[in-house]
Order: structure tokens, then C-alpha cells, then sequence
């Protein structure tokens, strides 16, 4: 399968919801390899927000620079950057065409990501930071947040 179909899934499930900002996409697609995927498709390594995968960040890139996604610049309410990314009518083209593809070229698993975006894509960024460190302290061990790392006890 094509890496860069997955970071593609998760902008057009739940309706096409916009993921904002990169450290909340970087972690939508760890979530959906860990619990959903039977294989890694990025390597993942304890970034200090938690899991990091700079080929996912390059292929992020790469689909904006190449028009498959839009990348919009905000600024917060408190004055901080964010990323705000969409699928782009390329990138739905895209993943018509490949959903036309054989299963092993776009697994049916793919269609299957809504319930994960809608749950994770939602929920404050602190909260899905929290539910990671606590499901994946390894992923944690370089992170520069005062967030508790393992399951509660």
C-alpha cells in the first residue's frame, strides 16, 4: 500500500472534518497503525511531543506541496500558530481512484477510520496527548510535557 494514502484517509473520514494542527495529525495516524492497522506504515520514534515520524511529516509536506492537501496558517485566540490541513479535490480524486485499486493496494481497513477521527480528532489536544503517553509510554520518553506517562493506576 501507498504510505501516503493513510494520511489521505484520515483527512476525508468523518465527512472531510479538518485536522488541526501537525502534532494532532502525527498522532491520528500513530492511533490509526496502533489500533487499527495490522502493520506499520510510518516508523514512529519518542519525539518531544510524543510519537514522531519524519517520514510522515515529509509525506505531509509532499502532499501539500503536490496539491493533495491544504495546509491553512491560523493564528489561536492566545496568540499561537496552527496548521488547520484538508483534502483537497486531488487528494478525494486520489482516493476514488485507488479505492478502484485491488484490496491489497487499499485495504478495506482504511474505510473503517471515521470512529477513530471523530473520537481523537474532537477531544482537546492535551486529552489525546494524555491518552497516549498513557497507552504508549514508550512514545513519551522524550517529551518535553508535564504529562503523566503509563496507564493510571
Amino acid at each position: 500500500m501507498n504510505s501516503k494514502l493513510l494520511p489521505l484517509v484520515l483527512l476525508e473520514a468523518d465527512g472531510g472534518e479538518p485536522i488541526e494542527g501537525i502534532t494532532r495529525y502525527m498522532k491520528l495516524v500513530f492511533l490509526a497503525q496502533k489500533e487499527h492497522l495490522d502493520r506499520e506504515i510510518y516508523e514512529y520514534n519518542p519525539g518531544q511531543y510524543g510519537p514522531f515520524s519524519k517520514d510522515l511529516y515529509d509525506d505531509i509536506d509532499k502532499l501539500e506541496e503536490e496539491g493533495f492537501i491544504e495546509r491553512v496558517d491560523q493564528t489561536t485566540a492566545k496568540g499561537n500558530d496552527k496548521q488547520v490541513y484538508r483534502l483537497t479535490e486531488k487528494g478525494e480524486r486520489t482516493l476514488r481512484q485507488a479505492r478502484a485499486l485491488p484490496e491489497e493496494a487499499f485495504p478495506e481497513i482504511l474505510d473503517n477510520l471515521k470512529d477513530l477521527k471523530e473520537e481523537y480528532n474532537s477531544m482537546d489536544l492535551w486529552d489525546l496527548l494524555e491518552y497516549v503517553y498513557a497507552e504508549y509510554p514508550g512514545m513519551a520518553e522524550n517529551s518535553v510535557l508535564d504529562i503523566p506517562v503509563g496507564k493510571a493506576a
